[in-house]
């Protein structure tokens, strides 16, 4: 689960736009397999059929195999990039919305005010994320909505350091105080200045924030602490998998490399556009 929001060190132009274009490939593909719909394979994914447990890839019908229960793995993946993808972009804008209006606030009041909240968000900051959203996980119960609102309680503090240090410079630029010799009011400053300057910004963090929300998921799913059964999500099969690793390595070695793909398409995909856009 991503705390830092710093862009790679500086590679080589060619070798960062073949990062980038890469990034979005991985990014076109695992959007349009989150789109299908599980009965796309034609087999439930939900379904047990106890004459293909343990199934191996490329068993007729079965073209992952099939997994301790005689559930089809293509058809459990499918579902499962569904809900891993909705949950890790939800994080992400949650977490990018919390960390926006806090750091904001911060930033333009300045001052004490922006002294204490600091000093509340280095105290938040100092506590481990994934021990955050396991004591919110424990009182909200199982289900993606407490998951997505675990993980983005528990990530939003990175967003408020990058979205404070970028409101400082902006409230030092000639046209802010140019707006308020007019008169123009805290909200218009906000939502005609502010904001519009910081949305090259935010959509750069928005892309680093899901890939920690997706990543957090499987974490806490892997710990049993994320969906319960019957849903499925990538770190509910990396459970799965783990769970009859011996025997079947390839159960746990499907969504592993669809998280790994997740991770790096979207951080390829931010690092592009931030070494572009936030020069």
């Amino acid at each position: 689960m991503n705390r830092f929001f710093l862009l790679a060190p500086d590679r080589r132009p060619g070798l960062q736009r073949i990062l980038g274009v890469t990034g979005v490939f991985f990014f076109s593909c695992l959007v349009a397999l989150s789109f299908l719909p599980a009965s796309w394979t034609g087999l439930d994914p939900v379904e047990q059929n106890t004459r293909f447990v343990l199934a191996p890839p490329g068993t007729p019908g079965h073209l992952l195999g099939c997994d301790f229960l005689g559930r089809d793995n293509l058809s459990r993946l499918v579902s499962g990039s569904t809900v891993s993808l909705f949950i890790g972009v939800s994080v992400g804008f949650l977490s990018t919305l919390i960390g926006t209006f806090w750091g904001l606030l911060s930033g333009y009041r300045g001052g004490m005010f922006d002294t204490v909240l600091m000093r509340l968000l280095e105290v938040w900051y100092a506590l481990p994320e994934l021990l955050i959203a396991t004591i919110l996980m424990l009182a909200l119960g199982h289900g993606i909505f407490a998951v997505v609102v675990a993980l983005s309680i528990g990530g939003w503090m990175g967003v408020a350091r990058v979205v404070r240090g970028e409101t400082l410079k902006i409230r030092e630029q000639a046209y802010l105080e140019a707006a308020r010799s007019i008169g123009a009011s805290p909200v218009r400053l906000v939502f005609r200045h502010f904001l519009p300057n910081l949305l090259p910004v935010l959509f750069v963090l928005l892309l680093f924030r899901i890939p920690g929300g997706i990543l957090g998921e499987s974490t806490l799913s892997f710990l049993g602490l994320g969906l319960s059964p019957p849903a499925s999500s990538w770190g509910t099969l990396v459970n799965e998998g783990w769970k009859a690793l011996p025997l079947t390595p390839w159960i746990l070695a499907f969504p592993a490399i669809l998280i790994v793909l997740a991770l790096l398409a979207f951080q390829w995909f931010g690092e592009s556009l931030g070494k572009r856009w936030l020069k």
